[in-house]
């Protein structure tokens, strides 16, 4: 057998039978794309621009910070400080990545005590945004202009103007739109800005800062003595009425801190300031260390008005893990944790909030007797001490702040009344143990109560049906109260998604100010409560996103905020006929076993486990 080929075409063999090259799959990225793209790590919003340009204000020796914003920093941010200038080349210099005049060698991170190192801020703000760079170093006779738009340079020359450096950044992100669609509100974005400037001025006492906003001062903190009163002057906007101060020392590690009281707490850590070395980072084992430092005073989910300052040897901090420098490790982590716990833990317990605290009765209405009177709380029923005789308790002072009452059952929406008599009501109620927890007798068992977790759940289910059946019932106020807000929760405020969910809830309040709004009515169910607090909790849960104002399941987080500001608390005392009647109320709710955040309304313990631990088995 034989085989015959036919001759292929020669464009065949040229071409089409070679193997193509394939195109080269890694490339450098043009000098442009990579500075936006670094860019991200360290310019997230508006803030961490003024955050960075602050810092470059601090460590030039500043005394004088002033910044001014224009629709929440996206159309300018300027920062113009008093501080040693730069020269003009070291002005070009400081626009090129990783030029910095704080290190030269890796040894130099440890003990570092400025902000900026890295050589990564004016760069990346320069790559998204239009900036002009003004300078002049002291004792030089004309100061320095540099214009750069979107890294590149595009002029340059001389200048008069006053010693120290200013920065002004326009049009952030003009060459990444995309960017722009992931920055909030301009109110959202001026409060974050405001934010940034309040953390590091409550770390530099000596520099006076100043913000102002669209034209208008929105922060105003002037050189202060010492660290304690910059803290205080400027925590007092947040609420802080008394901060107690802590302060000490183990193992070389040093920690001071301005603690407000357990009833100031916020269910977002907003108001908690934790610093290292004068830098503001975010360490949730640190602010877990603060918490743990208050104990049982600190409700499980809320954070403290406070502001932590905590100083380690220089070679036990590594300030180089973050490209915004928010975050730190320590060598000894554990020991700077336990350090803080028992610094906090010995100023709270004898902090003097502790001492003025309030005793507080609740009592039901008798039959028939008007609103008025009804309101007024009875005094407590004396206690026995350990010799069986009878010790007085202390009757509620007249400047006793205003009492929750148990509410009566014909007020409330019909899917809120108590069912048929269930397990909570066939329980015998014996008595309050440590006034904190309701002791009762059931068939074959001992059943603890916690009452403020079975009150809160109760008041969480009533506000939750009022809400779903449009029912919520308003109290208006004889006198509208005016509240300060800080910058976040001002900013949700005015906006009008927030004031229409208020609305919902039951709130009716309206602008006074920037920072400050007019309470005029509040929900019925908690008129009793102060107001204060409670409206502050509310705004800072709206603030926390915009799904919130979206969905009604949403507001669930809401309510149970409103329900534990409305709550028994722990050491209230409770009168027999409300006890029992808040056990039958909780055979009328969904879920009474836990409270809205998950704790456990009830211990039980069978009488068999008892014997038993007893010897009668």
């Amino acid at each position: 057998m034989s085989f015959s080929y036919a001759r292929l075409p020669d464009t065949l063999t040229s071409k089409s039978m070679q193997p193509e090259t394939p195109a080269p799959r890694i490339h450098v990225l043009p000098p442009a794309l990579a500075d936006q793209i670094a860019a991200g790590e360290v310019v997230e919003r508006p803030a961490s621009v003024a955050k960075e340009l602050c810092e470059n204000a601090v460590d030039a020796g500043a005394r004088r910070v002033d910044v001014e914003i224009e629709a929440g920093g996206r159309r300018l941010i300027r920062v113009v400080d008093d501080g040693c200038g730069m020269t003009a080349e070291e002005a070009r210099l400081a626009l090129q990545r990783h030029a910095t005049s704080k290190i030269a060698c890796a040894d130099d991170l440890w003990g570092l005590a400025t902000f900026g190192f890295r050589g990564e801020a004016l760069p990346s703000i320069a790559a998204v945004s239009r900036l002009t760079l003004r300078t002049k170093m002291t004792g030089a006779t004309a100061g320095f202009r540099l214009l750069v738009e979107a890294g590149v340079e595009t002029d340059a020359g001389e200048v008069g103007m006053a010693e120290g450096t200013q920065m002004e950044v326009r049009d952030l992100f003009f060459n990444t739109p995309a960017r722009l669609k992931f920055l909030k509100s301009e109110s959202t974005e001026a409060a974050n800005v405001s934010e940034s400037v309040l953390r590091l001025g409550l770390a530099h006492s000596e520099v006076h800062f100043r913000l102002r906003s669209n034209g208008r001062v929105a922060l105003d903190l002037p050189p202060h003595r010492d660290m304690a009163e910059r803290v205080r002057a400027a925590l007092a906007r947040r609420g802080a009425k008394v901060l107690h101060e802590a302060a000490g020392e183990e193992g070389g590690i040093r920690v001071r801190a301005f603690l407000a009281s357990p009833e100031e707490a916020a269910p977002a850590g907003r108001s908690t300031f934790l610093f290292v070395g004068r830098r503001f980072v975010r360490d949730r084992a640190l602010l877990h260390a603060l918490a743990q430092g208050y104990g049982e005073l600190l409700e499980k989910g809320r954070y403290p008005l406070a502001a932590l300052f905590v100083d380690v040897p220089g070679q036990e901090l590594d300030v180089n893990v973050h490209p915004q420098k928010l975050e730190v490790r320590f060598a000894r982590p554990q020991e700077v944790y336990a350090a803080v716990r028992h610094v906090v833990g010995r100023a709270v317990s004898r902090a003097p909030w502790l001492a003025v605290s309030p005793i507080r009765a609740y009592t039901l209405p008798p039959e028939g007797v008007g609103e008025r009177e009804a309101d007024r709380p009875l005094p407590p029923r004396p206690a026995r001490d350990r010799q069986g005789s009878f010790s007085a308790v202390r009757s509620p002072r007249p400047d006793d702040k205003p009492l929750p009452t148990l509410l009566r059952d014909e007020a409330l929406p019909a899917a809120a009344q108590p069912a048929a008599m269930g397990f909570f009501g066939r329980l015998e109620y014996i008595g309050q143990l440590r006034r904190t927890y309701l002791v009762c007798e059931g068939p074959s068992e001992l059943v603890l109560v916690d009452q403020h977790a079975a009150h809160e759940r109760i008041m969480f289910e009533r506000l939750r049906v009022a809400h779903r059946q449009r029912a919520v019932v308003r109290q208006r106020l004889l006198f509208p109260i005016p509240i300060e807000l800080d910058e976040v929760a001002a900013a949700a405020a005015h906006e009008a998604a927030t004031l229409e969910a208020l609305a919902g809830l039951g709130f009716e309040v309206e602008a006074f100010g920037p920072s400050t709004m007019l309470l005029r009515a509040v929900p019925d169910l908690l008129k009793d409560v102060d107001p204060k607090p409670l409206l502050r909790d509310v705004l800072h849960r709206v603030a926390e996103g915009d799904s919130l104002r979206r969905a009604e399941e949403n507001f669930e987080q809401v309510f149970a905020t409103m329900a534990c500001h409305g709550a028994l608390r722990a050491g209230d005392i409770v009168a027999r006929d409300a006890a029992v009647t808040l056990l039958g109320q909780l055979d009328a709710v969904d879920l009474h076993s836990h409270c809205p955040h998950g704790r456990p309304v009830l211990l039980r313990m069978s009488i068999a486990e008892i014997e038993q631990r007893l010897g009668r088995t």
